[in-house]
């Protein structure tokens, strides 16, 4: 039995298992080793490959995602954990920028002075033929519009109509919108997707003109460029998860099992920590830890928590998950008859097309692929279809070539094709998703040994991912520590 008094985990400092080789798992173990020079870690993922939706792959002269694609500038996570694993120098922004909607039967720009969603500035709106007068209009009185602010959580969809107007949302922020979650507006939270936006409105009483004033603050100083919203590594996000195991390996005190599902959580009374200790149980043997970091889908750890915590494991349950299916293309870049000026397009749902968006990643990321080479990658499925996730990799290809020689006018056979599906892989922060995360807190408050981290919780995207991981090794490194002791009278 492999158990933590075996000759890796001989410290007399805690053992933790990090259940899922994710990002946010990785996080988590990162900051174990940090934070603690006599703890030791174990890794167990199900599968092969560590890094969840961070997965890049290489072939011939590509290189390209198939999961996540990028990392926001703004959230600091992400850089913070690169500059301590030594590769902070090798980000770099977007090489493309500016991006395409498709509306009525063309692509067009979409407006400068964007923040996130939202549209900050009017004239670059009314000349982008976005919108039409009326809706422009309902757009341009939003700052002398007095709306009631609802006492409950408040769709997306709600919100913005309620704001800006029903033709804002559909052409413009929707797409966007979808581009992020592959979700559905009517259903999913402002409070738990963009929190930021129902702050501006308390504090500014319009969105126009708090965003106005946040860009106005975060503007650069004249004459310096703009710094691009968007990062990655040059081979790929994969660099991310190789630096993060090489770190934790160099350590000597974290072993990483892939290909190794667990199969059960089995709370011990012998633990050495404050409360109850776990076993981890696999299929070929057990492993004793003072405090277990679930690391999953929510689905999985609903699972794996049932047994021990009913009512956490039916918070968890209640989260739905979207699911996508991605095309990448390549193309002689001379069969392209237009120019890829900018990062790629996305569909508004009230379009009716097949295709969510496609991203021109041979524009968007500087040496990738070779100059004379377009590279494209599409995004089928998500709210609008979920059923397009499933479909067989012979029709999801003809798919994406009908929408590239509809819209871009490529019409050549590609020279490379590759299909990933993502099932129930996104998860949707609906309406009453906060609630559902702090009910789950308190029931995780009840374990000691056990921590939660992950894209389930409070952010989808990468840096969100770290801070979650991170959070959850401060947890269980924080139940380790003996309670202080009051002084003496």
């Amino acid at each position: 039995m492999l158990a933590h008094s075996d000759a890796l985990f001989s410290t007399p400092g805690p053992h933790v298992v990090v259940v899922g080789g994710g990002v946010s798992g990785l996080a988590a173990a990162e900051r174990i080793t940090q934070s603690d020079a006599t703890a030791t870690v174990t890794v167990v993922e199900a599968t092969a490959r560590l890094g969840g939706m961070i997965h890049t792959e290489h072939s011939g002269d590509y290189t390209y995602e198939v999961g996540a694609d990028s990392v926001l500038a703004a959230k600091p996570a992400t850089r913070d954990l690169c500059a301590r694993l030594g590769i902070a120098d090798r980000l770099y922004g977007a090489s493309a920028r500016g991006a395409y909607v498709y509306r009525a039967g063309r692509l067009r720009r979409l407006p400068a002075g964007l923040s996130g969603l939202m549209p900050t500035q009017l004239r670059p709106l009314a000349t982008s033929g976005i919108l039409s007068p009326r809706g422009l209009a309902r757009v341009a009185l939003e700052p002398w519009r007095s709306t009631p602010e609802p006492t409950a959580d408040e769709s997306i969809r709600a919100f913005v109509v309620r704001r800006m107007g029903r033709e804002a949302y559909d052409r413009l922020v929707e797409p966007l919108l979808t581009g992020i979650y592959a979700g559905d507006g009517a259903q999913l939270s402002i409070e738990s997707t963009f929190p930021q936006l129902r702050a501006i409105e308390r504090s500014h009483g319009s969105l126009l003109r708090g965003l106005r004033a946040r860009a106005a603050a975060a503007a650069p100083a004249p004459g310096a460029a703009s710094p691009s919203p968007f990062l990655s590594l040059p081979t790929g996000l994969a660099e991310l998860i190789d630096a993060l195991e090489r770190a934790l390996l160099a350590t000597g005190r974290v072993r990483i099992l892939r290909g190794t599902p667990v199969r059960a959580l089995d709370p011990a009374p012998d633990g050495r920590w404050t409360g109850s200790g776990v076993r981890v149980v696999l299929d070929a043997f057990p492993i004793d830890a003072d405090a277990v970091i679930v690391a999953t889908p929510a689905s999985v750890a609903a699972s794996l928590l049932r047994p021990i915590d009913p009512a956490l494991a039916g918070e968890l349950a209640g989260v739905t998950h979207g699911s996508t299916a991605t095309v990448t293309l390549a193309y002689a870049l001379a069969d392209v008859p237009r120019p890829l000026d900018g990062t790629g397009y996305v569909v508004p749902r009230a379009e009716g097309r097949v295709v969510m968006a496609c991203t021109w990643l041979s524009s968007k990321w500087a040496g990738r692929v070779p100059a004379d080479v377009a590279l494209f990658r599409l995004f089928l499925g998500g709210a609008p279809r979920p059923e397009l996730a499933h479909l067989d990799q012979t029709r999801l290809v003809a798919l994406a070539r009908t929408e590239l020689r509809e819209v871009l006018g490529v019409a050549a056979r590609p020279r490379f094709t590759r299909v990933a599906r993502w099932i129930d892989a996104m998860p949707q922060y609906t309406l009453g998703h906060a609630g559902r995360v702090a009910r789950a807190a308190a029931r995780v408050a009840a374990h000691p040994w056990l921590a939660l981290a992950g894209n389930t919780y409070q952010g989808v995207g990468i840096p969100d991912c770290i801070r979650s991981g991170q959070a959850a090794a401060d947890r269980v490194l924080a139940a380790r520590r003996p309670a202080p002791v009051a002084a003496a009278a």
